[in-house]
């Protein structure tokens, strides 16, 4: 059974898994018209299959759950995701630490860079990155082969985002 978590949890199960398993991440990204919501696929053959549905409750607000549906990901959703991939990151950033960075005079261009290239931490630091697919042959491949995984968030979500009226149509 999936426990279900919110958005900031889902996310950092991923980090934390992320700094034991740095190599081989994947992600499908995609949109479930149903439900409204952007859904994210992330794993990595030795952590399981994390998924994160969100939604924009307003311009100011993104709300979202999510949860852990599987042990292992199916070899050949893996295989296709690196032909039909982009890269794909999770940024962590210390607000403090990059103003106190950028009041020594140390140039923004260079906080980033050590970011991307994993390293000192100047405030921002990437702690997942991999291989990414927009496709939408790959999410709906994705999206049926874990469906009945994933049926206990689609629920919560749809619960979660009537409440906030998202469904409601204009009066």
């Amino acid at each position: 059974m999936v426990n279900i978590k919110s958005r900031s949890e889902v996310l950092n199960d991923v980090i934390k898994d992320g700094k034991k398993y740095p190599d081989n991440w994947k992600a499908v990204f995609g949109k479930d018209n149903k439900r409204l919501s952007r859904d994210y696929y992330i794993f990595n053959p030795r952590s399981g299959i994390y998924l994160l549905k969100e939604y924009e409750k307003n311009p100011f607000e993104i709300k979202g759950i999510g949860g852990k549906i599987a042990r292992r990901i199916d070899e050949d959703i893996e295989a296709v995701v690196s032909k039909k991939a982009g890269d794909f990151g999770i940024i962590q950033g210390d607000y403090q630490k990059i103003i106190r960075n950028l009041e020594k005079g140390i140039k923004p261009e260079k906080i980033f860079d050590a970011a991307f290239k994993g390293k000192k931490n100047l405030g921002i630091s990437i702690p997942i990155k991999g291989q990414a697919s927009t496709s939408k042959e790959v999410f709906k491949n994705i999206h049926h082969t874990y469906y009945k995984e994933q049926q206990r968030i689609d629920k919560k979500l749809e619960k979660m985002a009537n409440e906030d009226g998202l469904y409601k149509s204009y009066e």
